[in-house]
């Protein structure tokens, strides 16, 4: 930077800023808004995945290799004398619930303080600090000890087994590693007793391995893998890590491509700020270069205008996005865990990977934004720009050209839609969200101009004028328009999708969701499948009067090709038929037979696998192998699910556990009876969750809401920025045309006439955004249902047009532009005549 241009840059664009901060403030606010909703939605889809992290991190501590399933604790001594292992530890783990913290769970960890005490990265203590009394430990079967950082107020109830039990906070722990955070649902107690309190006597979730060569590891690992039941799995603990970031990958990745939205039409709104930067400065700039300014000088001074902003709005995005993601990580965090696995979100902390990802999109942003009224800026002819009205005669846009663009675009879109569903390409279908946005928003000048010859036979001269203006002015007006079509079109398609979304779940729910009543443990809302019905429940509802049919439901990661997928067990058909979208013949009885399954469609999907296919899952007697015999229907999760019914489990697994059960009743009027009656027998035992089929439906919805609760926050945020763009786009029309407003107010136009001239380009300029905005969002929700949704999720869904949403987004869109147009509007009716011509 030459001293020359440091003193240009700091009397043409520092010192108006300070004098005239409205349009440099809104510049740095729209970069603060897409950075802050960008890095926030980072930072929570982290957390999700950090928290689960460090959860396996406390628990593993420095082991190299995990021996994990549902283990006899017989096989300790074998794992621990196996040769090149150093030393082992078992461990229980299991999620118990707080009743008198709803919502709140602690992650019991059974340890035994004899072995492993190098692979724990906890250290146990009394509660003054000092060193574990191990006789007391071991003495007490309710004894636990909880985190440093938890106050300890007394005993505790939990839920535990299906049942209410105390456990006494006796002791604590702290993190011995600095790289692994602690977490306060984290509650160790003596081994023994976690067996008996989680239901687990004679049998472990884990061993922990460290090994006396490290790197040894896979010949170590081989040899485990012949001590073990054939259901469990040898690896090194980071390895769930990552089979958990895998399948979080199209999730996050969705939240991720949807505040990225807020960017772009960010990059829309600072255009339009810097534009009207150049129009306020338009006679210094026109004297700037009279006087000998070059057009890299004054290309400069508006590009680090807008890098300047850039960096302002990208800091105070950096420091926003921290709260944000802490309020954002909740919810997150909960649809995470009811759709896929348990996580404690942690505390969402900003890495320096993260502040550079944050730099490098809103600096980029906002270069890219200012590229072109720099250029405006550079290129303006003296002469011409200190001429007063002549600026607007200026640029011209060729609709015709802008439209076979446009089509083009749009038809990019639909090719790599196509080869995003034929080859599998899924991240091609955002490249087609990207062109159809792209081509919509060339089409802007033919349907600003198609617009304007509809209402030039007006007999309003009002009508006709604002009309004219709206197709002279396309140079300001067409940016303003694509944003707030962009946005609207978000909108709509992201409504669409949710619509059509929502009836598919509503039609699959009344197929499969028709007993009269379902009950299951209440902790599964909370902690996912991970408490089980006491035996004596299905026993009781089997013997009531009344009752025609009982069903059962039960999940369990299984291995199958090298990965952990979820093995569904059904038995009964009170909850509903299947529904096959490809099958063998007669699949409905092949399901019910020896070595038949059936896979959901995601699971389908994600794997290839189709009707017929042969499926070898790892179960504890050795291999089973099963036979696909359809394709069902399934929204319950987009890792996909394999479905058995229970006697062919029963055929390779010794365990009757179950999750839940449904009830189908001869008169569906008596459930509540029944329900009221299952309280009374077995309300002291634990506390259940009891559905009817009506309130199962309303949960089913209400958790598919949670679902796309961020999404709405991002529609919301995209909407408001592409507003403040009227706002400016307007406010900048009415700078250039300060002596043509001059002379209508000479020759008899009165102050509401002005007025309204403004108000009736601003509705104008929200029916044709409404217009393209509702095109495009409908040409997106095609691409959102039937591309996006089936590549990331597998799932497919019958699109449907809510003819309300598309029918008054004019309603709300119009009037939205108008209102932004209040302020200019009232600005230009201010104007005075003899000012504003003031050169003639």
């Amino acid at each position: 930077m030459t001293p020359r241009f440091a003193a240009l840059f700091f009397r043409q664009s520092l010192r108006p800023a300070v004098r005239r901060p409205l349009l440099p403030i809104l510049n740095v606010l729209s970069i603060a808004i897409g950075v802050t909703v960008f890095l926030a939605i980072q930072l929570a889809n982290r957390s999700a995945l950090s928290g689960f992290q460090n959860a396996v991190a406390l628990v593993a501590g420095r082991a190299h290799l995990e021996v994990r399933g549902d283990l006899p604790e017989t096989l300790f001594p074998k794992i621990a004398a196996a040769d090149g292992v150093k030393s082992a530890t078992p461990l229980v783990e299991g999620l118990v619930t707080l009743p008198d913290e709803p919502g709140e769970y602690l992650r019991i960890l059974g340890v035994d303080p004899f072995s492993g005490e190098g692979l724990r990265v906890f250290e146990l203590e009394a509660p003054d600090g000092g060193r574990l009394d191990l006789e007391a430990w071991l003495r007490e079967p309710d004894s636990v000890a909880l985190a440093g950082s938890r106050e300890i107020r007394g005993p505790i109830r939990v839920q535990a087994g299906g049942r209410t039990v105390t456990l006494v906070p006796r002791f604590l722990w702290r993190t011995s590693d600095a790289a692994v955070e602690s977490d306060p649902r984290l509650a160790p107690m003596d081994i023994a007793w976690a067996q008996e309190l989680l239901d687990r006597v004679g049998r472990l979730t884990s061993i922990q391995v460290e090994l006396e060569k490290p790197l040894e590891a896979d010949a170590v690992a081989a040899s485990l893998r012949e001590l073990v039941p054939a259901d469990a799995t040898v690896f090194p603990p980071a390895r769930r890590g990552a089979e958990t970031e895998q399948m979080l990958a199209a999730f996050q990745l969705n939240l991720t491509a949807l505040s990225l939205v807020s960017i772009v039409v960010g990059v829309f709104l600072i255009y339009n700020s810097l534009s009207a930067a150049v129009v306020r400065r338009r006679v210094e700039i026109g004297i700037l270069r009279a006087n000998g300014a070059t057009r890299t000088e004054v290309a400069g001074l508006f590009l680090g205008e807008g890098l300047f902003a850039g960096l302002a709005g990208t800091l105070i995005g950096i420091a926003l996005a921290q709260p944000l993601a802490s309020i954002l990580a909740a919810p997150v965090a909960q649809t995470v865990t009811s759709l896929y696995t348990v996580v404690s979100p942690a505390s969402p902390e900003l890495s320096a990977g993260q502040i550079l990802l944050a730099l490098t999109v809103g600096l980029g942003a906002s270069l890219l934004a200012a590229w072109r009224p720099a250029a405006e800026a550079a290129n303006c002819d003296p002469a011409a720009i200190l001429h007063p009205g002549s600026v607007v005669e200026t640029f011209r846009a060729r609709p015709v050209p802008w439209l076979i663009g446009g089509l083009v675009a749009i038809g990019l879109s639909t090719v790599l839609s196509w080869l995003a569903l034929t080859f599998g390409l899924s991240l091609l279908g955002f490249a087609a969200v990207g062109f159809l946005i792209a081509g919509f928003s060339l089409t802007v000048p033919w349907a600003v101009t198609t617009f304007a010859a509809f209402l030039r036979p007006s007999r309003s001269w009002l009508v006709r004028l604002a009309a004219q203006h709206l197709a002279r002015s396309m140079h300001r007006n067409v940016v303003t328009i694509a944003a707030l079509a962009v946005a609207a079109g978000m909108t709509v398609s992201v409504s669409v999708m949710i619509h059509s979304f929502r009836a598919s779940v509503v039609s699959w729910t009344n197929r499969t969701l028709v007993a009269d009543l379902f009950i299951a443990p209440a902790a599964n809302e909370i902690i996912g499948l991970q408490a089980f019905m006491p035996p004596d429940t299905l026993t009781w509802a089997r013997e009531q009067p009344g009752i025609v049919e009982t069903a059962t439901f039960r999940e369990l990661p299984v291995r199958w090709n090298g990965r952990t997928v979820s093995l569904g067990i059904a038995d009964g058909r009170a909850r509903g038929e299947l529904e096959f979208l490809r099958s063998l013949p007669d699949a409905k009885t092949l399901f019910h037979s020896p070595g038949y399954v059936v896979v959901s469609e995601s699971f389908s999907t994600r794997h290839g696998t189709r009707p017929g296919d042969r499926l070898t899952l790892a179960a504890p007697g050795g291999p089973a192998e099963f036979r696909v015999a359809g394709v069902i229907r399934d929204f319950t999760r987009d890792s996909g699910l394999i479905l058995m019914d229970r006697s062919n489990f029963a055929r390779h697994w010794d365990d009757e556990r179950v999750h839940s059960f449904a009830i189908r009743l001869r008169d569906s009027e008596q459930a509540a009876e029944v329900a009221e009656r299952f309280r009374e027998q077995f309300g002291r035992e634990g506390a259940f969750s009891i559905y009817t089929n009506a309130a199962l439906r309303g949960r089913v919805m209400e958790i598919f809401d949670q679902t796309f609760a961020v999404t709405s926050v991002l529609r919301v945020i995209s909407v408001v920025v592409a507003i403040a763009g009227v706002f400016l786009a307007l406010t900048t029309l009415v700078a250039e045309r300060e002596r043509e407003i001059g002379v209508l107010r000479s020759l008899g136009a009165s102050r509401p006439q002005v007025r309204g001239l403004v108000l009736g380009e601003a509705a104008m300029i929200g029916v044709v955004a409404s217009i393209v905005g509702v095109a495009c969002g409908a040409g997106m929700a095609m691409i959102l249902t039937w591309v996006i949704n089936k590549a990331f999720f597998g799932w497919t869904i019958d699109l449907r047009y809510p003819l309300d949403v598309l029918a008054t987004t004019p309603l709300w869109l119009v009037p939205a532009a108008v209102a932004a147009a209040w302020w200019p509007a009232a600005r230009a009716s201010r104007t005075a005549p003899a000012q504003a011509v003031r050169f003639e």
